[in-house]
């Protein structure tokens, strides 16, 4: 089943710098940490992170270690790569125990076989006050991946309150009117990779092709994931295999389409050209 809505928590290591002093320096780390990204010998990026106390790095899962190597190797070879159309946002932002901690959504074009794509990272940092500067204490970073990283998620994305079955038969018959299909999306608020989904379906090109041939249902899976297990069964949808799980009805609620293997448990993997291919598949 997927992994519930969770990013790496550089918060939860804050307790290893608490510090008494008041920052009485304008923070701009992460200016300079972007302007570092630009340079080509990686020295003023690598000065951007403490060494008295080291820099820790935190890999997914793991505990952390005072190795920031795999932190500054990862980013050095991004620029190495070829990169381009570096932009970096700041998603969230506190002080909390003399640090300033930082969430960054990352995205760049990077080369491939079908030419430039865009490419998302999602970097987390906490800076110190160190003398008349800031330093980066702890850092960790998600894997480069194709689909925009789902970083402020819908709270409402699934209606725990709705009758499935109900919202079923009156999007088929909204269906029926315009003749389109209808895409029933298994899943939960607590699914990562649903709200992933959900993201990608709000893009531009995207939205547009679900809006001319499809009706979107969310069905909600419960906390426990058993709930509309009756519906995914109808649906020849194996929820056991993950969420979110798609399945895909004519105007007449025949189905068409099941999804058999977990296809699209890992969703931020996907790339939105792959989406629009689904799409263009099963669009009347």
């Amino acid at each position: 089943m997927t992994n519930r809505v969770l990013l790496p928590c550089v918060l939860l290591l804050v307790f290893a710098y608490s510090v008494a002093q008041t920052s009485s320096i304008a923070f701009d780390g992460v200016e300079k940490w972007k302007g570092s990204l630009n340079a080509t010998d990686g020295m003023s990026l690598k000065s951007l992170y403490s060494t008295d106390p080291p820099a820790k790095f935190v890999a997914k899962g793991q505990k952390p270690t005072p190795d920031i190597s795999p932190e500054t190797d990862f980013w050095q070879k991004l620029v190495s790569s070829g990169m381009t159309g570096f932009e970096a946002s700041t998603v969230e932002e506190q002080d909390q125990k003399g640090l300033h901690l930082v969430t960054l959504a990352v995205s760049m074009k990077m080369k491939t076989a079908d030419g430039p794509r865009t490419r998302y990272v999602t970097e987390q940092q906490a800076w110190q006050q160190q003398g008349d500067g800031w330093r980066i204490v702890v850092a960790t970073h998600s894997d480069v991946v194709k689909m925009p990283p789902a970083l402020k998620p819908n709270p409402h994305l699934y209606n725990q309150n709705a009758d499935a079955k109900v919202e079923i038969k009156e999007a088929v018959a909204e269906a029926k009117k315009d003749h389109r299909r209808v895409i029933l999306v298994f899943g939960a608020n607590w699914c990562y990779d649903c709200h992933v989904l959900d993201q990608a379906f709000h893009q531009t090109d995207v939205a547009l092709l679900l809006a001319k041939n499809f009706q979107v249902v969310h069905v909600d899976i419960g906390e426990d994931g058993k709930k509309n297990n009756d519906v995914a069964a109808e649906c020849q949808v194996p929820l056991a295999k993950g969420i979110p799980a798609l399945a895909i009805l004519d105007p007449d609620g025949k189905l068409l389409y099941a999804q058999k293997n977990g296809e699209w448990e890992s969703a931020r993997s996907l790339d939105p050209d792959d989406v629009i291919a689904f799409l263009d598949k099963w669009k009347p």
